[in-house]
C-alpha cells in the first residue's frame, strides 16, 4: 500500500472546492441575468417603445411609473444626490423615479417635496450641489436639504427672492445650474409679453443672472433674453443657453454666454444698445428648445461625450411633435467653436433631460396642457429612458428627419410669391427678412411646421397661437379700447402694435384694464377664392424661405 501524501491529498480537495464553486456560478448566472437585467436587454420589454424614431443606435422605453406620486405635466429632470434622478410636475410636486422591482427602469415616483406647501409655483428649474438641491421657483430660488437621509427634506432656506414676479404663468427662474465656481446660474425669462408687469428697476427679467452659494451677493451677466429654458456648461466650462425663436428672435437660439452682451430681445427694456450678439448657433432639429444637458466627456453613449443634448417641445399645442437633438462642439484653433447637429430622436413634448448615473438619457413629456401650461387631462406627460445599444441597426438616417421635401419647381414658387403680396401678407409678416412686424416673421416656416401646419394656421389663425403673438385688449380711461400685439411693457407704460404694424406707447395712468385675447390678430378665410393649384403655389414659397 503506498504512504499517504497529505500534500497531494490537499490539493486535490481544493481542485473539488474551486471545480464546485465554479460550478454553482456557472448554474446561477441565468438567475441572475434575469434578476439583474439592465434595459439594454430587454428585447421583449412591453415598456420598448418602438414607435418612436430614433436616428441612431438607441433603445426608447417608455418608463411605467405607475405608483406614487401622480405625474402630471412633468417639467424638469436633473440628476440629484445619489445619482437619482428627480424630476417636477407643473402643479410643483418635486419627486425621485425609483427602480423597485431592479430591472433597470423607473416605476415609482416617490415624493421629495411639493413647493406649493411653502407658497411657491413653477418648478421651472433644478439643480443640486452636494446633497442640497436648488428648486428654481417663480418666486424664488429656495434649497433643500435632506440631513437625515429619509428621502424628504427636513431643512430648507430661501437662496434668492429678488425676483419681479406677477401673476403672469410665463414668468419662469428656469435654466439653473451650478457653476464651475460654486454659484448658481439661472434666467429670468422676458416680461415683454406681460401688459401687468411687475415693476423691474434691476431690470433683472429678461437676462441671465448668477448669486452666490450662500445667496449675499448676486450679478447681471447677460440681457435680452426671451425665454431660456435650457443652460448648461460645456467641458471647457463655457456657458452655453438655448433661447426661443420670436419676439425678435428669428431662430432658435444657442448661444455663447458673453459677460455684459446684450442678445437683442425686448430693446426698448435696456435702451440703446451699441451691438447685439448674434447665437452662436441656429438649432434646427425642431422647434422651442426646452432643457439641454451635456453628456459627460467619460459617458460614450453611441460616441457622445462631450456633446450637446437638446429637448424640443415642439410648436404650442401640436401634441405629436417634439424631439430631441445632438450638438456637437468642437473648439477650433484660434478659440472659435464649430457646431453640427444631429437629430436623436422624435418624442413630442419634451419639457426636460437628465442623464442617469448608467449612462442613459433620461426625458420628460409634459404631455397634453392648455395655453398657460396647465394640465388639460386627468393623466398627462411621463417618461423616456434611452440606452445605446450598438446592436440597434434599423434607425433612420438624419436625412429623414428633414419637414418638407425641397422638390418644389422654380416656377411654382414664382407664383406662390406673387399671390403672397396679392393676398397681403406681407403687411403683417416679413418673408425674406427679419422685421419685427404684427405676424411673426416666415422666413424658415418650412423647417418649423408641415406643409399641412402651415395650411391650418392659415385656415385656422386662432386654433393655436404662439405665446407673446395673442392679441391684448386694452381699454383706456376714457372708454377708447385699443386691440393690437403687446411688444413692450414697463412701470410707466404699455406698447401695442396695431394692426399696420404701427406702435402706440400708453401711459399706464390712461388704462382702465387690459386684457390678453384667446384670439389671433389674423383674418380668417384668407384663402377663399382661391384654387388648390393656387394653395399648392403659395404653400412652395413658404415652404422655399430658408
Amino acid at each position: 500500500m503506498p504512504a499517504i501524501n497529505p500534500a497531494l491529498i490537499f490539493q486535490r480537495r481544493q481542485r473539488f472546492i474551486l471545480l464546485g464553486i465554479a460550478l454553482m456560478y456557472l448554474l446561477s448566472l441565468p438567475f441572475l441575468q434575469c434578476g439583474q437585467e439592465s434595459p439594454s436587454n430587454h428585447a421583449n420589454s412591453p415598456y420598448l417603445d418602438t414607435t418612436v424614431k430614433v436616428y441612431g443606435p438607441y433603445k426608447v422605453y417608455r418608463l411605467p411609473v405607475t405608483t406614487g406620486v401622480k405625474i402630471l405635466n412633468p417639467v424638469q429632470l436633473s440628476q440629484g444626490p445619489g445619482g437619482r434622478i428627480f424630476a417636477s410636475n407643473q402643479g410643483g410636486e418635486i419627486y425621485t423615479l425609483e427602480d423597485t422591482d431592479g430591472d433597470g427602469l423607473e416605476d415609482s415616483a416617490a415624493l421629495y417635496v411639493n413647493i406649493a406647501d411653502f407658497g411657491l409655483h413653477s418648478a421651472a428649474s433644478l439643480a443640486y450641489k452636494g446633497d442640497t438641491i436648488y428648486i428654481g421657483a417663480r418666486e424664488e430660488i429656495r434649497a433643500f436639504l435632506d440631513r437625515d437621509g429619509n428621502g424628504q427634506p427636513d431643512t430648507s432656506w430661501t437662496v434668492f427672492k429678488d425676483i419681479p414676479y406677477s401673476q403672469h404663468p410665463y414668468e419662469w427662474t428656469s435654466g439653473m445650474n451650478v457653476g464651475p465656481d460654486g454659484w448658481l446660474y439661472f434666467a429670468l425669462t422676458t416680461d415683454s409679453w406681460n401688459a401687468g408687469a411687475s415693476p423691474d428697476p434691476r431690470k433683472y427679467r429678461g437676462s441671465i443672472l448668477r448669486v452666490s452659494p450662500d445667496g449675499s451677493k448676486v450679478e447681471q451677466l447677460a440681457t435680452g433674453i426671451r425665454s431660456v429654458h435650457g443652460m448648461g456648461f460645456h467641458p471647457g466650462g463655457d456657458l452655453f443657453f438655448a433661447d426661443n425663436a420670436g419676439g425678435g428672435n428669428p431662430t432658435e437660439e444657442l448661444n455663447l454666454l458673453v459677460k455684459g452682451a446684450f442678445y437683442g430681445h425686448n430693446p426698448k427694456k435696456y435702451g440703446d444698445t451699441d451691438s447685439i450678439t448674434k447665437p452662436a448657433f441656429n438649432l434646427q432639429s425642431e422647434v422651442a428648445p426646452s432643457q439641454i444637458r451635456f453628456n459627460a466627456v467619460s459617458n460614450d453613449f453611441g460616441s457622445t461625450g462631450g456633446d450637446l443634448f437638446v429637448a424640443y417641445y415642439g410648436p404650442a399645442e401640436r401634441w405629436s411633435r417634439g424631439a430631441i437633438g445632438r450638438v456637437r462642439i468642437k473648439k477650433e484653433d484660434g478659440g472659435r467653436y464649430a457646431y453640427e447637429e444631429f437629430p436623436v430622436a422624435d418624442i413630442p413634448k419634451l419639457s426636460g433631460l437628465a442623464f442617469g448615473k448608467d449612462g442613459s438619457l433620461y426625458a420628460a413629456h409634459h404631455g397634453m396642457a392648455d395655453y398657460w401650461y396647465n394640465s388639460i387631462e386627468p393623466s398627462s406627460g411621463g417618461f423616456y429612458k434611452l440606452v445605446y445599444d450598438p446592436s440597434v441597426k434599423n434607425y433612420k438616417p438624419a436625412s429623414a428627419r428633414a419637414m418638407n421635401k425641397d422638390d418644389a419647381s422654380a416656377s411654382s414658387i414664382e407664383k406662390g410669391k406673387i399671390l403672397f403680396k396679392d393676398r397681403a401678407c406681407f403687411a403683417c409678416h416679413s418673408a425674406e427678412k427679419d422685421e419685427d412686424l404684427l405676424g411673426p416673421p416666415l422666413r424658415g416656416i418650412g423647417q418649423r411646421l408641415s406643409r399641412e401646419e402651415i395650411l391650418t394656421e392659415i385656415n385656422e389663425p386662432s386654433k393655436i397661437i404662439k405665446s407673446s403673438m395673442g392679441a391684448t385688449r386694452v381699454t383706456k380711461t376714457n372708454g377708447q379700447v385699443l386691440l393690437g400685439r403687446l411688444v413692450g411693457s414697463d412701470e410707466q407704460s404699455v406698447s401695442l402694435m396695431l394692426i399696420g404694424n404701427s406702435v402706440v406707447r400708453i401711459p399706464r395712468s390712461e388704462i382702465s384694464k387690459t386684457e390678453d385675447e384667446r384670439k389671433s390678430l389674423m383674418y380668417e378665410k384668407l384663402l377663399n377664392g382661391l384654387s388648390p393649384e393656387e394653395i399648392n403655389h403659395l404653400m412652395d414659397y413658404l415652404v422655399s424661405l430658408k
